[in-house]
């Protein structure tokens, strides 16, 4: 398995691998974390469908939940932009 691939679970129940772009935290959501994964959905040559999520873990078990509230979705992309702009 790559370094960078974990075994997650979903609100479903379904397990998936997933390649971890980025795992982070967003100011305001203390004691959340947050992940920035692929399924490895091609888009086009280049690019990959992403999707974010909360991240949590129990020993080593990983579980996404999908973000339901508008005004934490809105300070996660807030966060990933920023994000973004520190990298380039």
């Amino acid at each position: 398995m790559d370094s960078n691939k974990i075994t997650v679970t979903t609100e479903n129940n379904q397990q998936l691998e997933v390649e971890v772009l980025d795992i982070f935290n967003v100011e305001g959501y203390k004691g959340k974390d947050y992940i920035l994964y692929t399924l490895e959905e091609k888009l086009d040559e280049t690019t990959e469908r992403a999707y974010v999520s909360i991240l949590s873990q129990q020993n080593n078990n990983f579980s996404l939940t999908e973000i339901m509230n508008q005004k934490e979705w809105e300070a996660v992309q807030k966060a990933i932009e920023e994000n973004i702009a520190e990298d380039e």
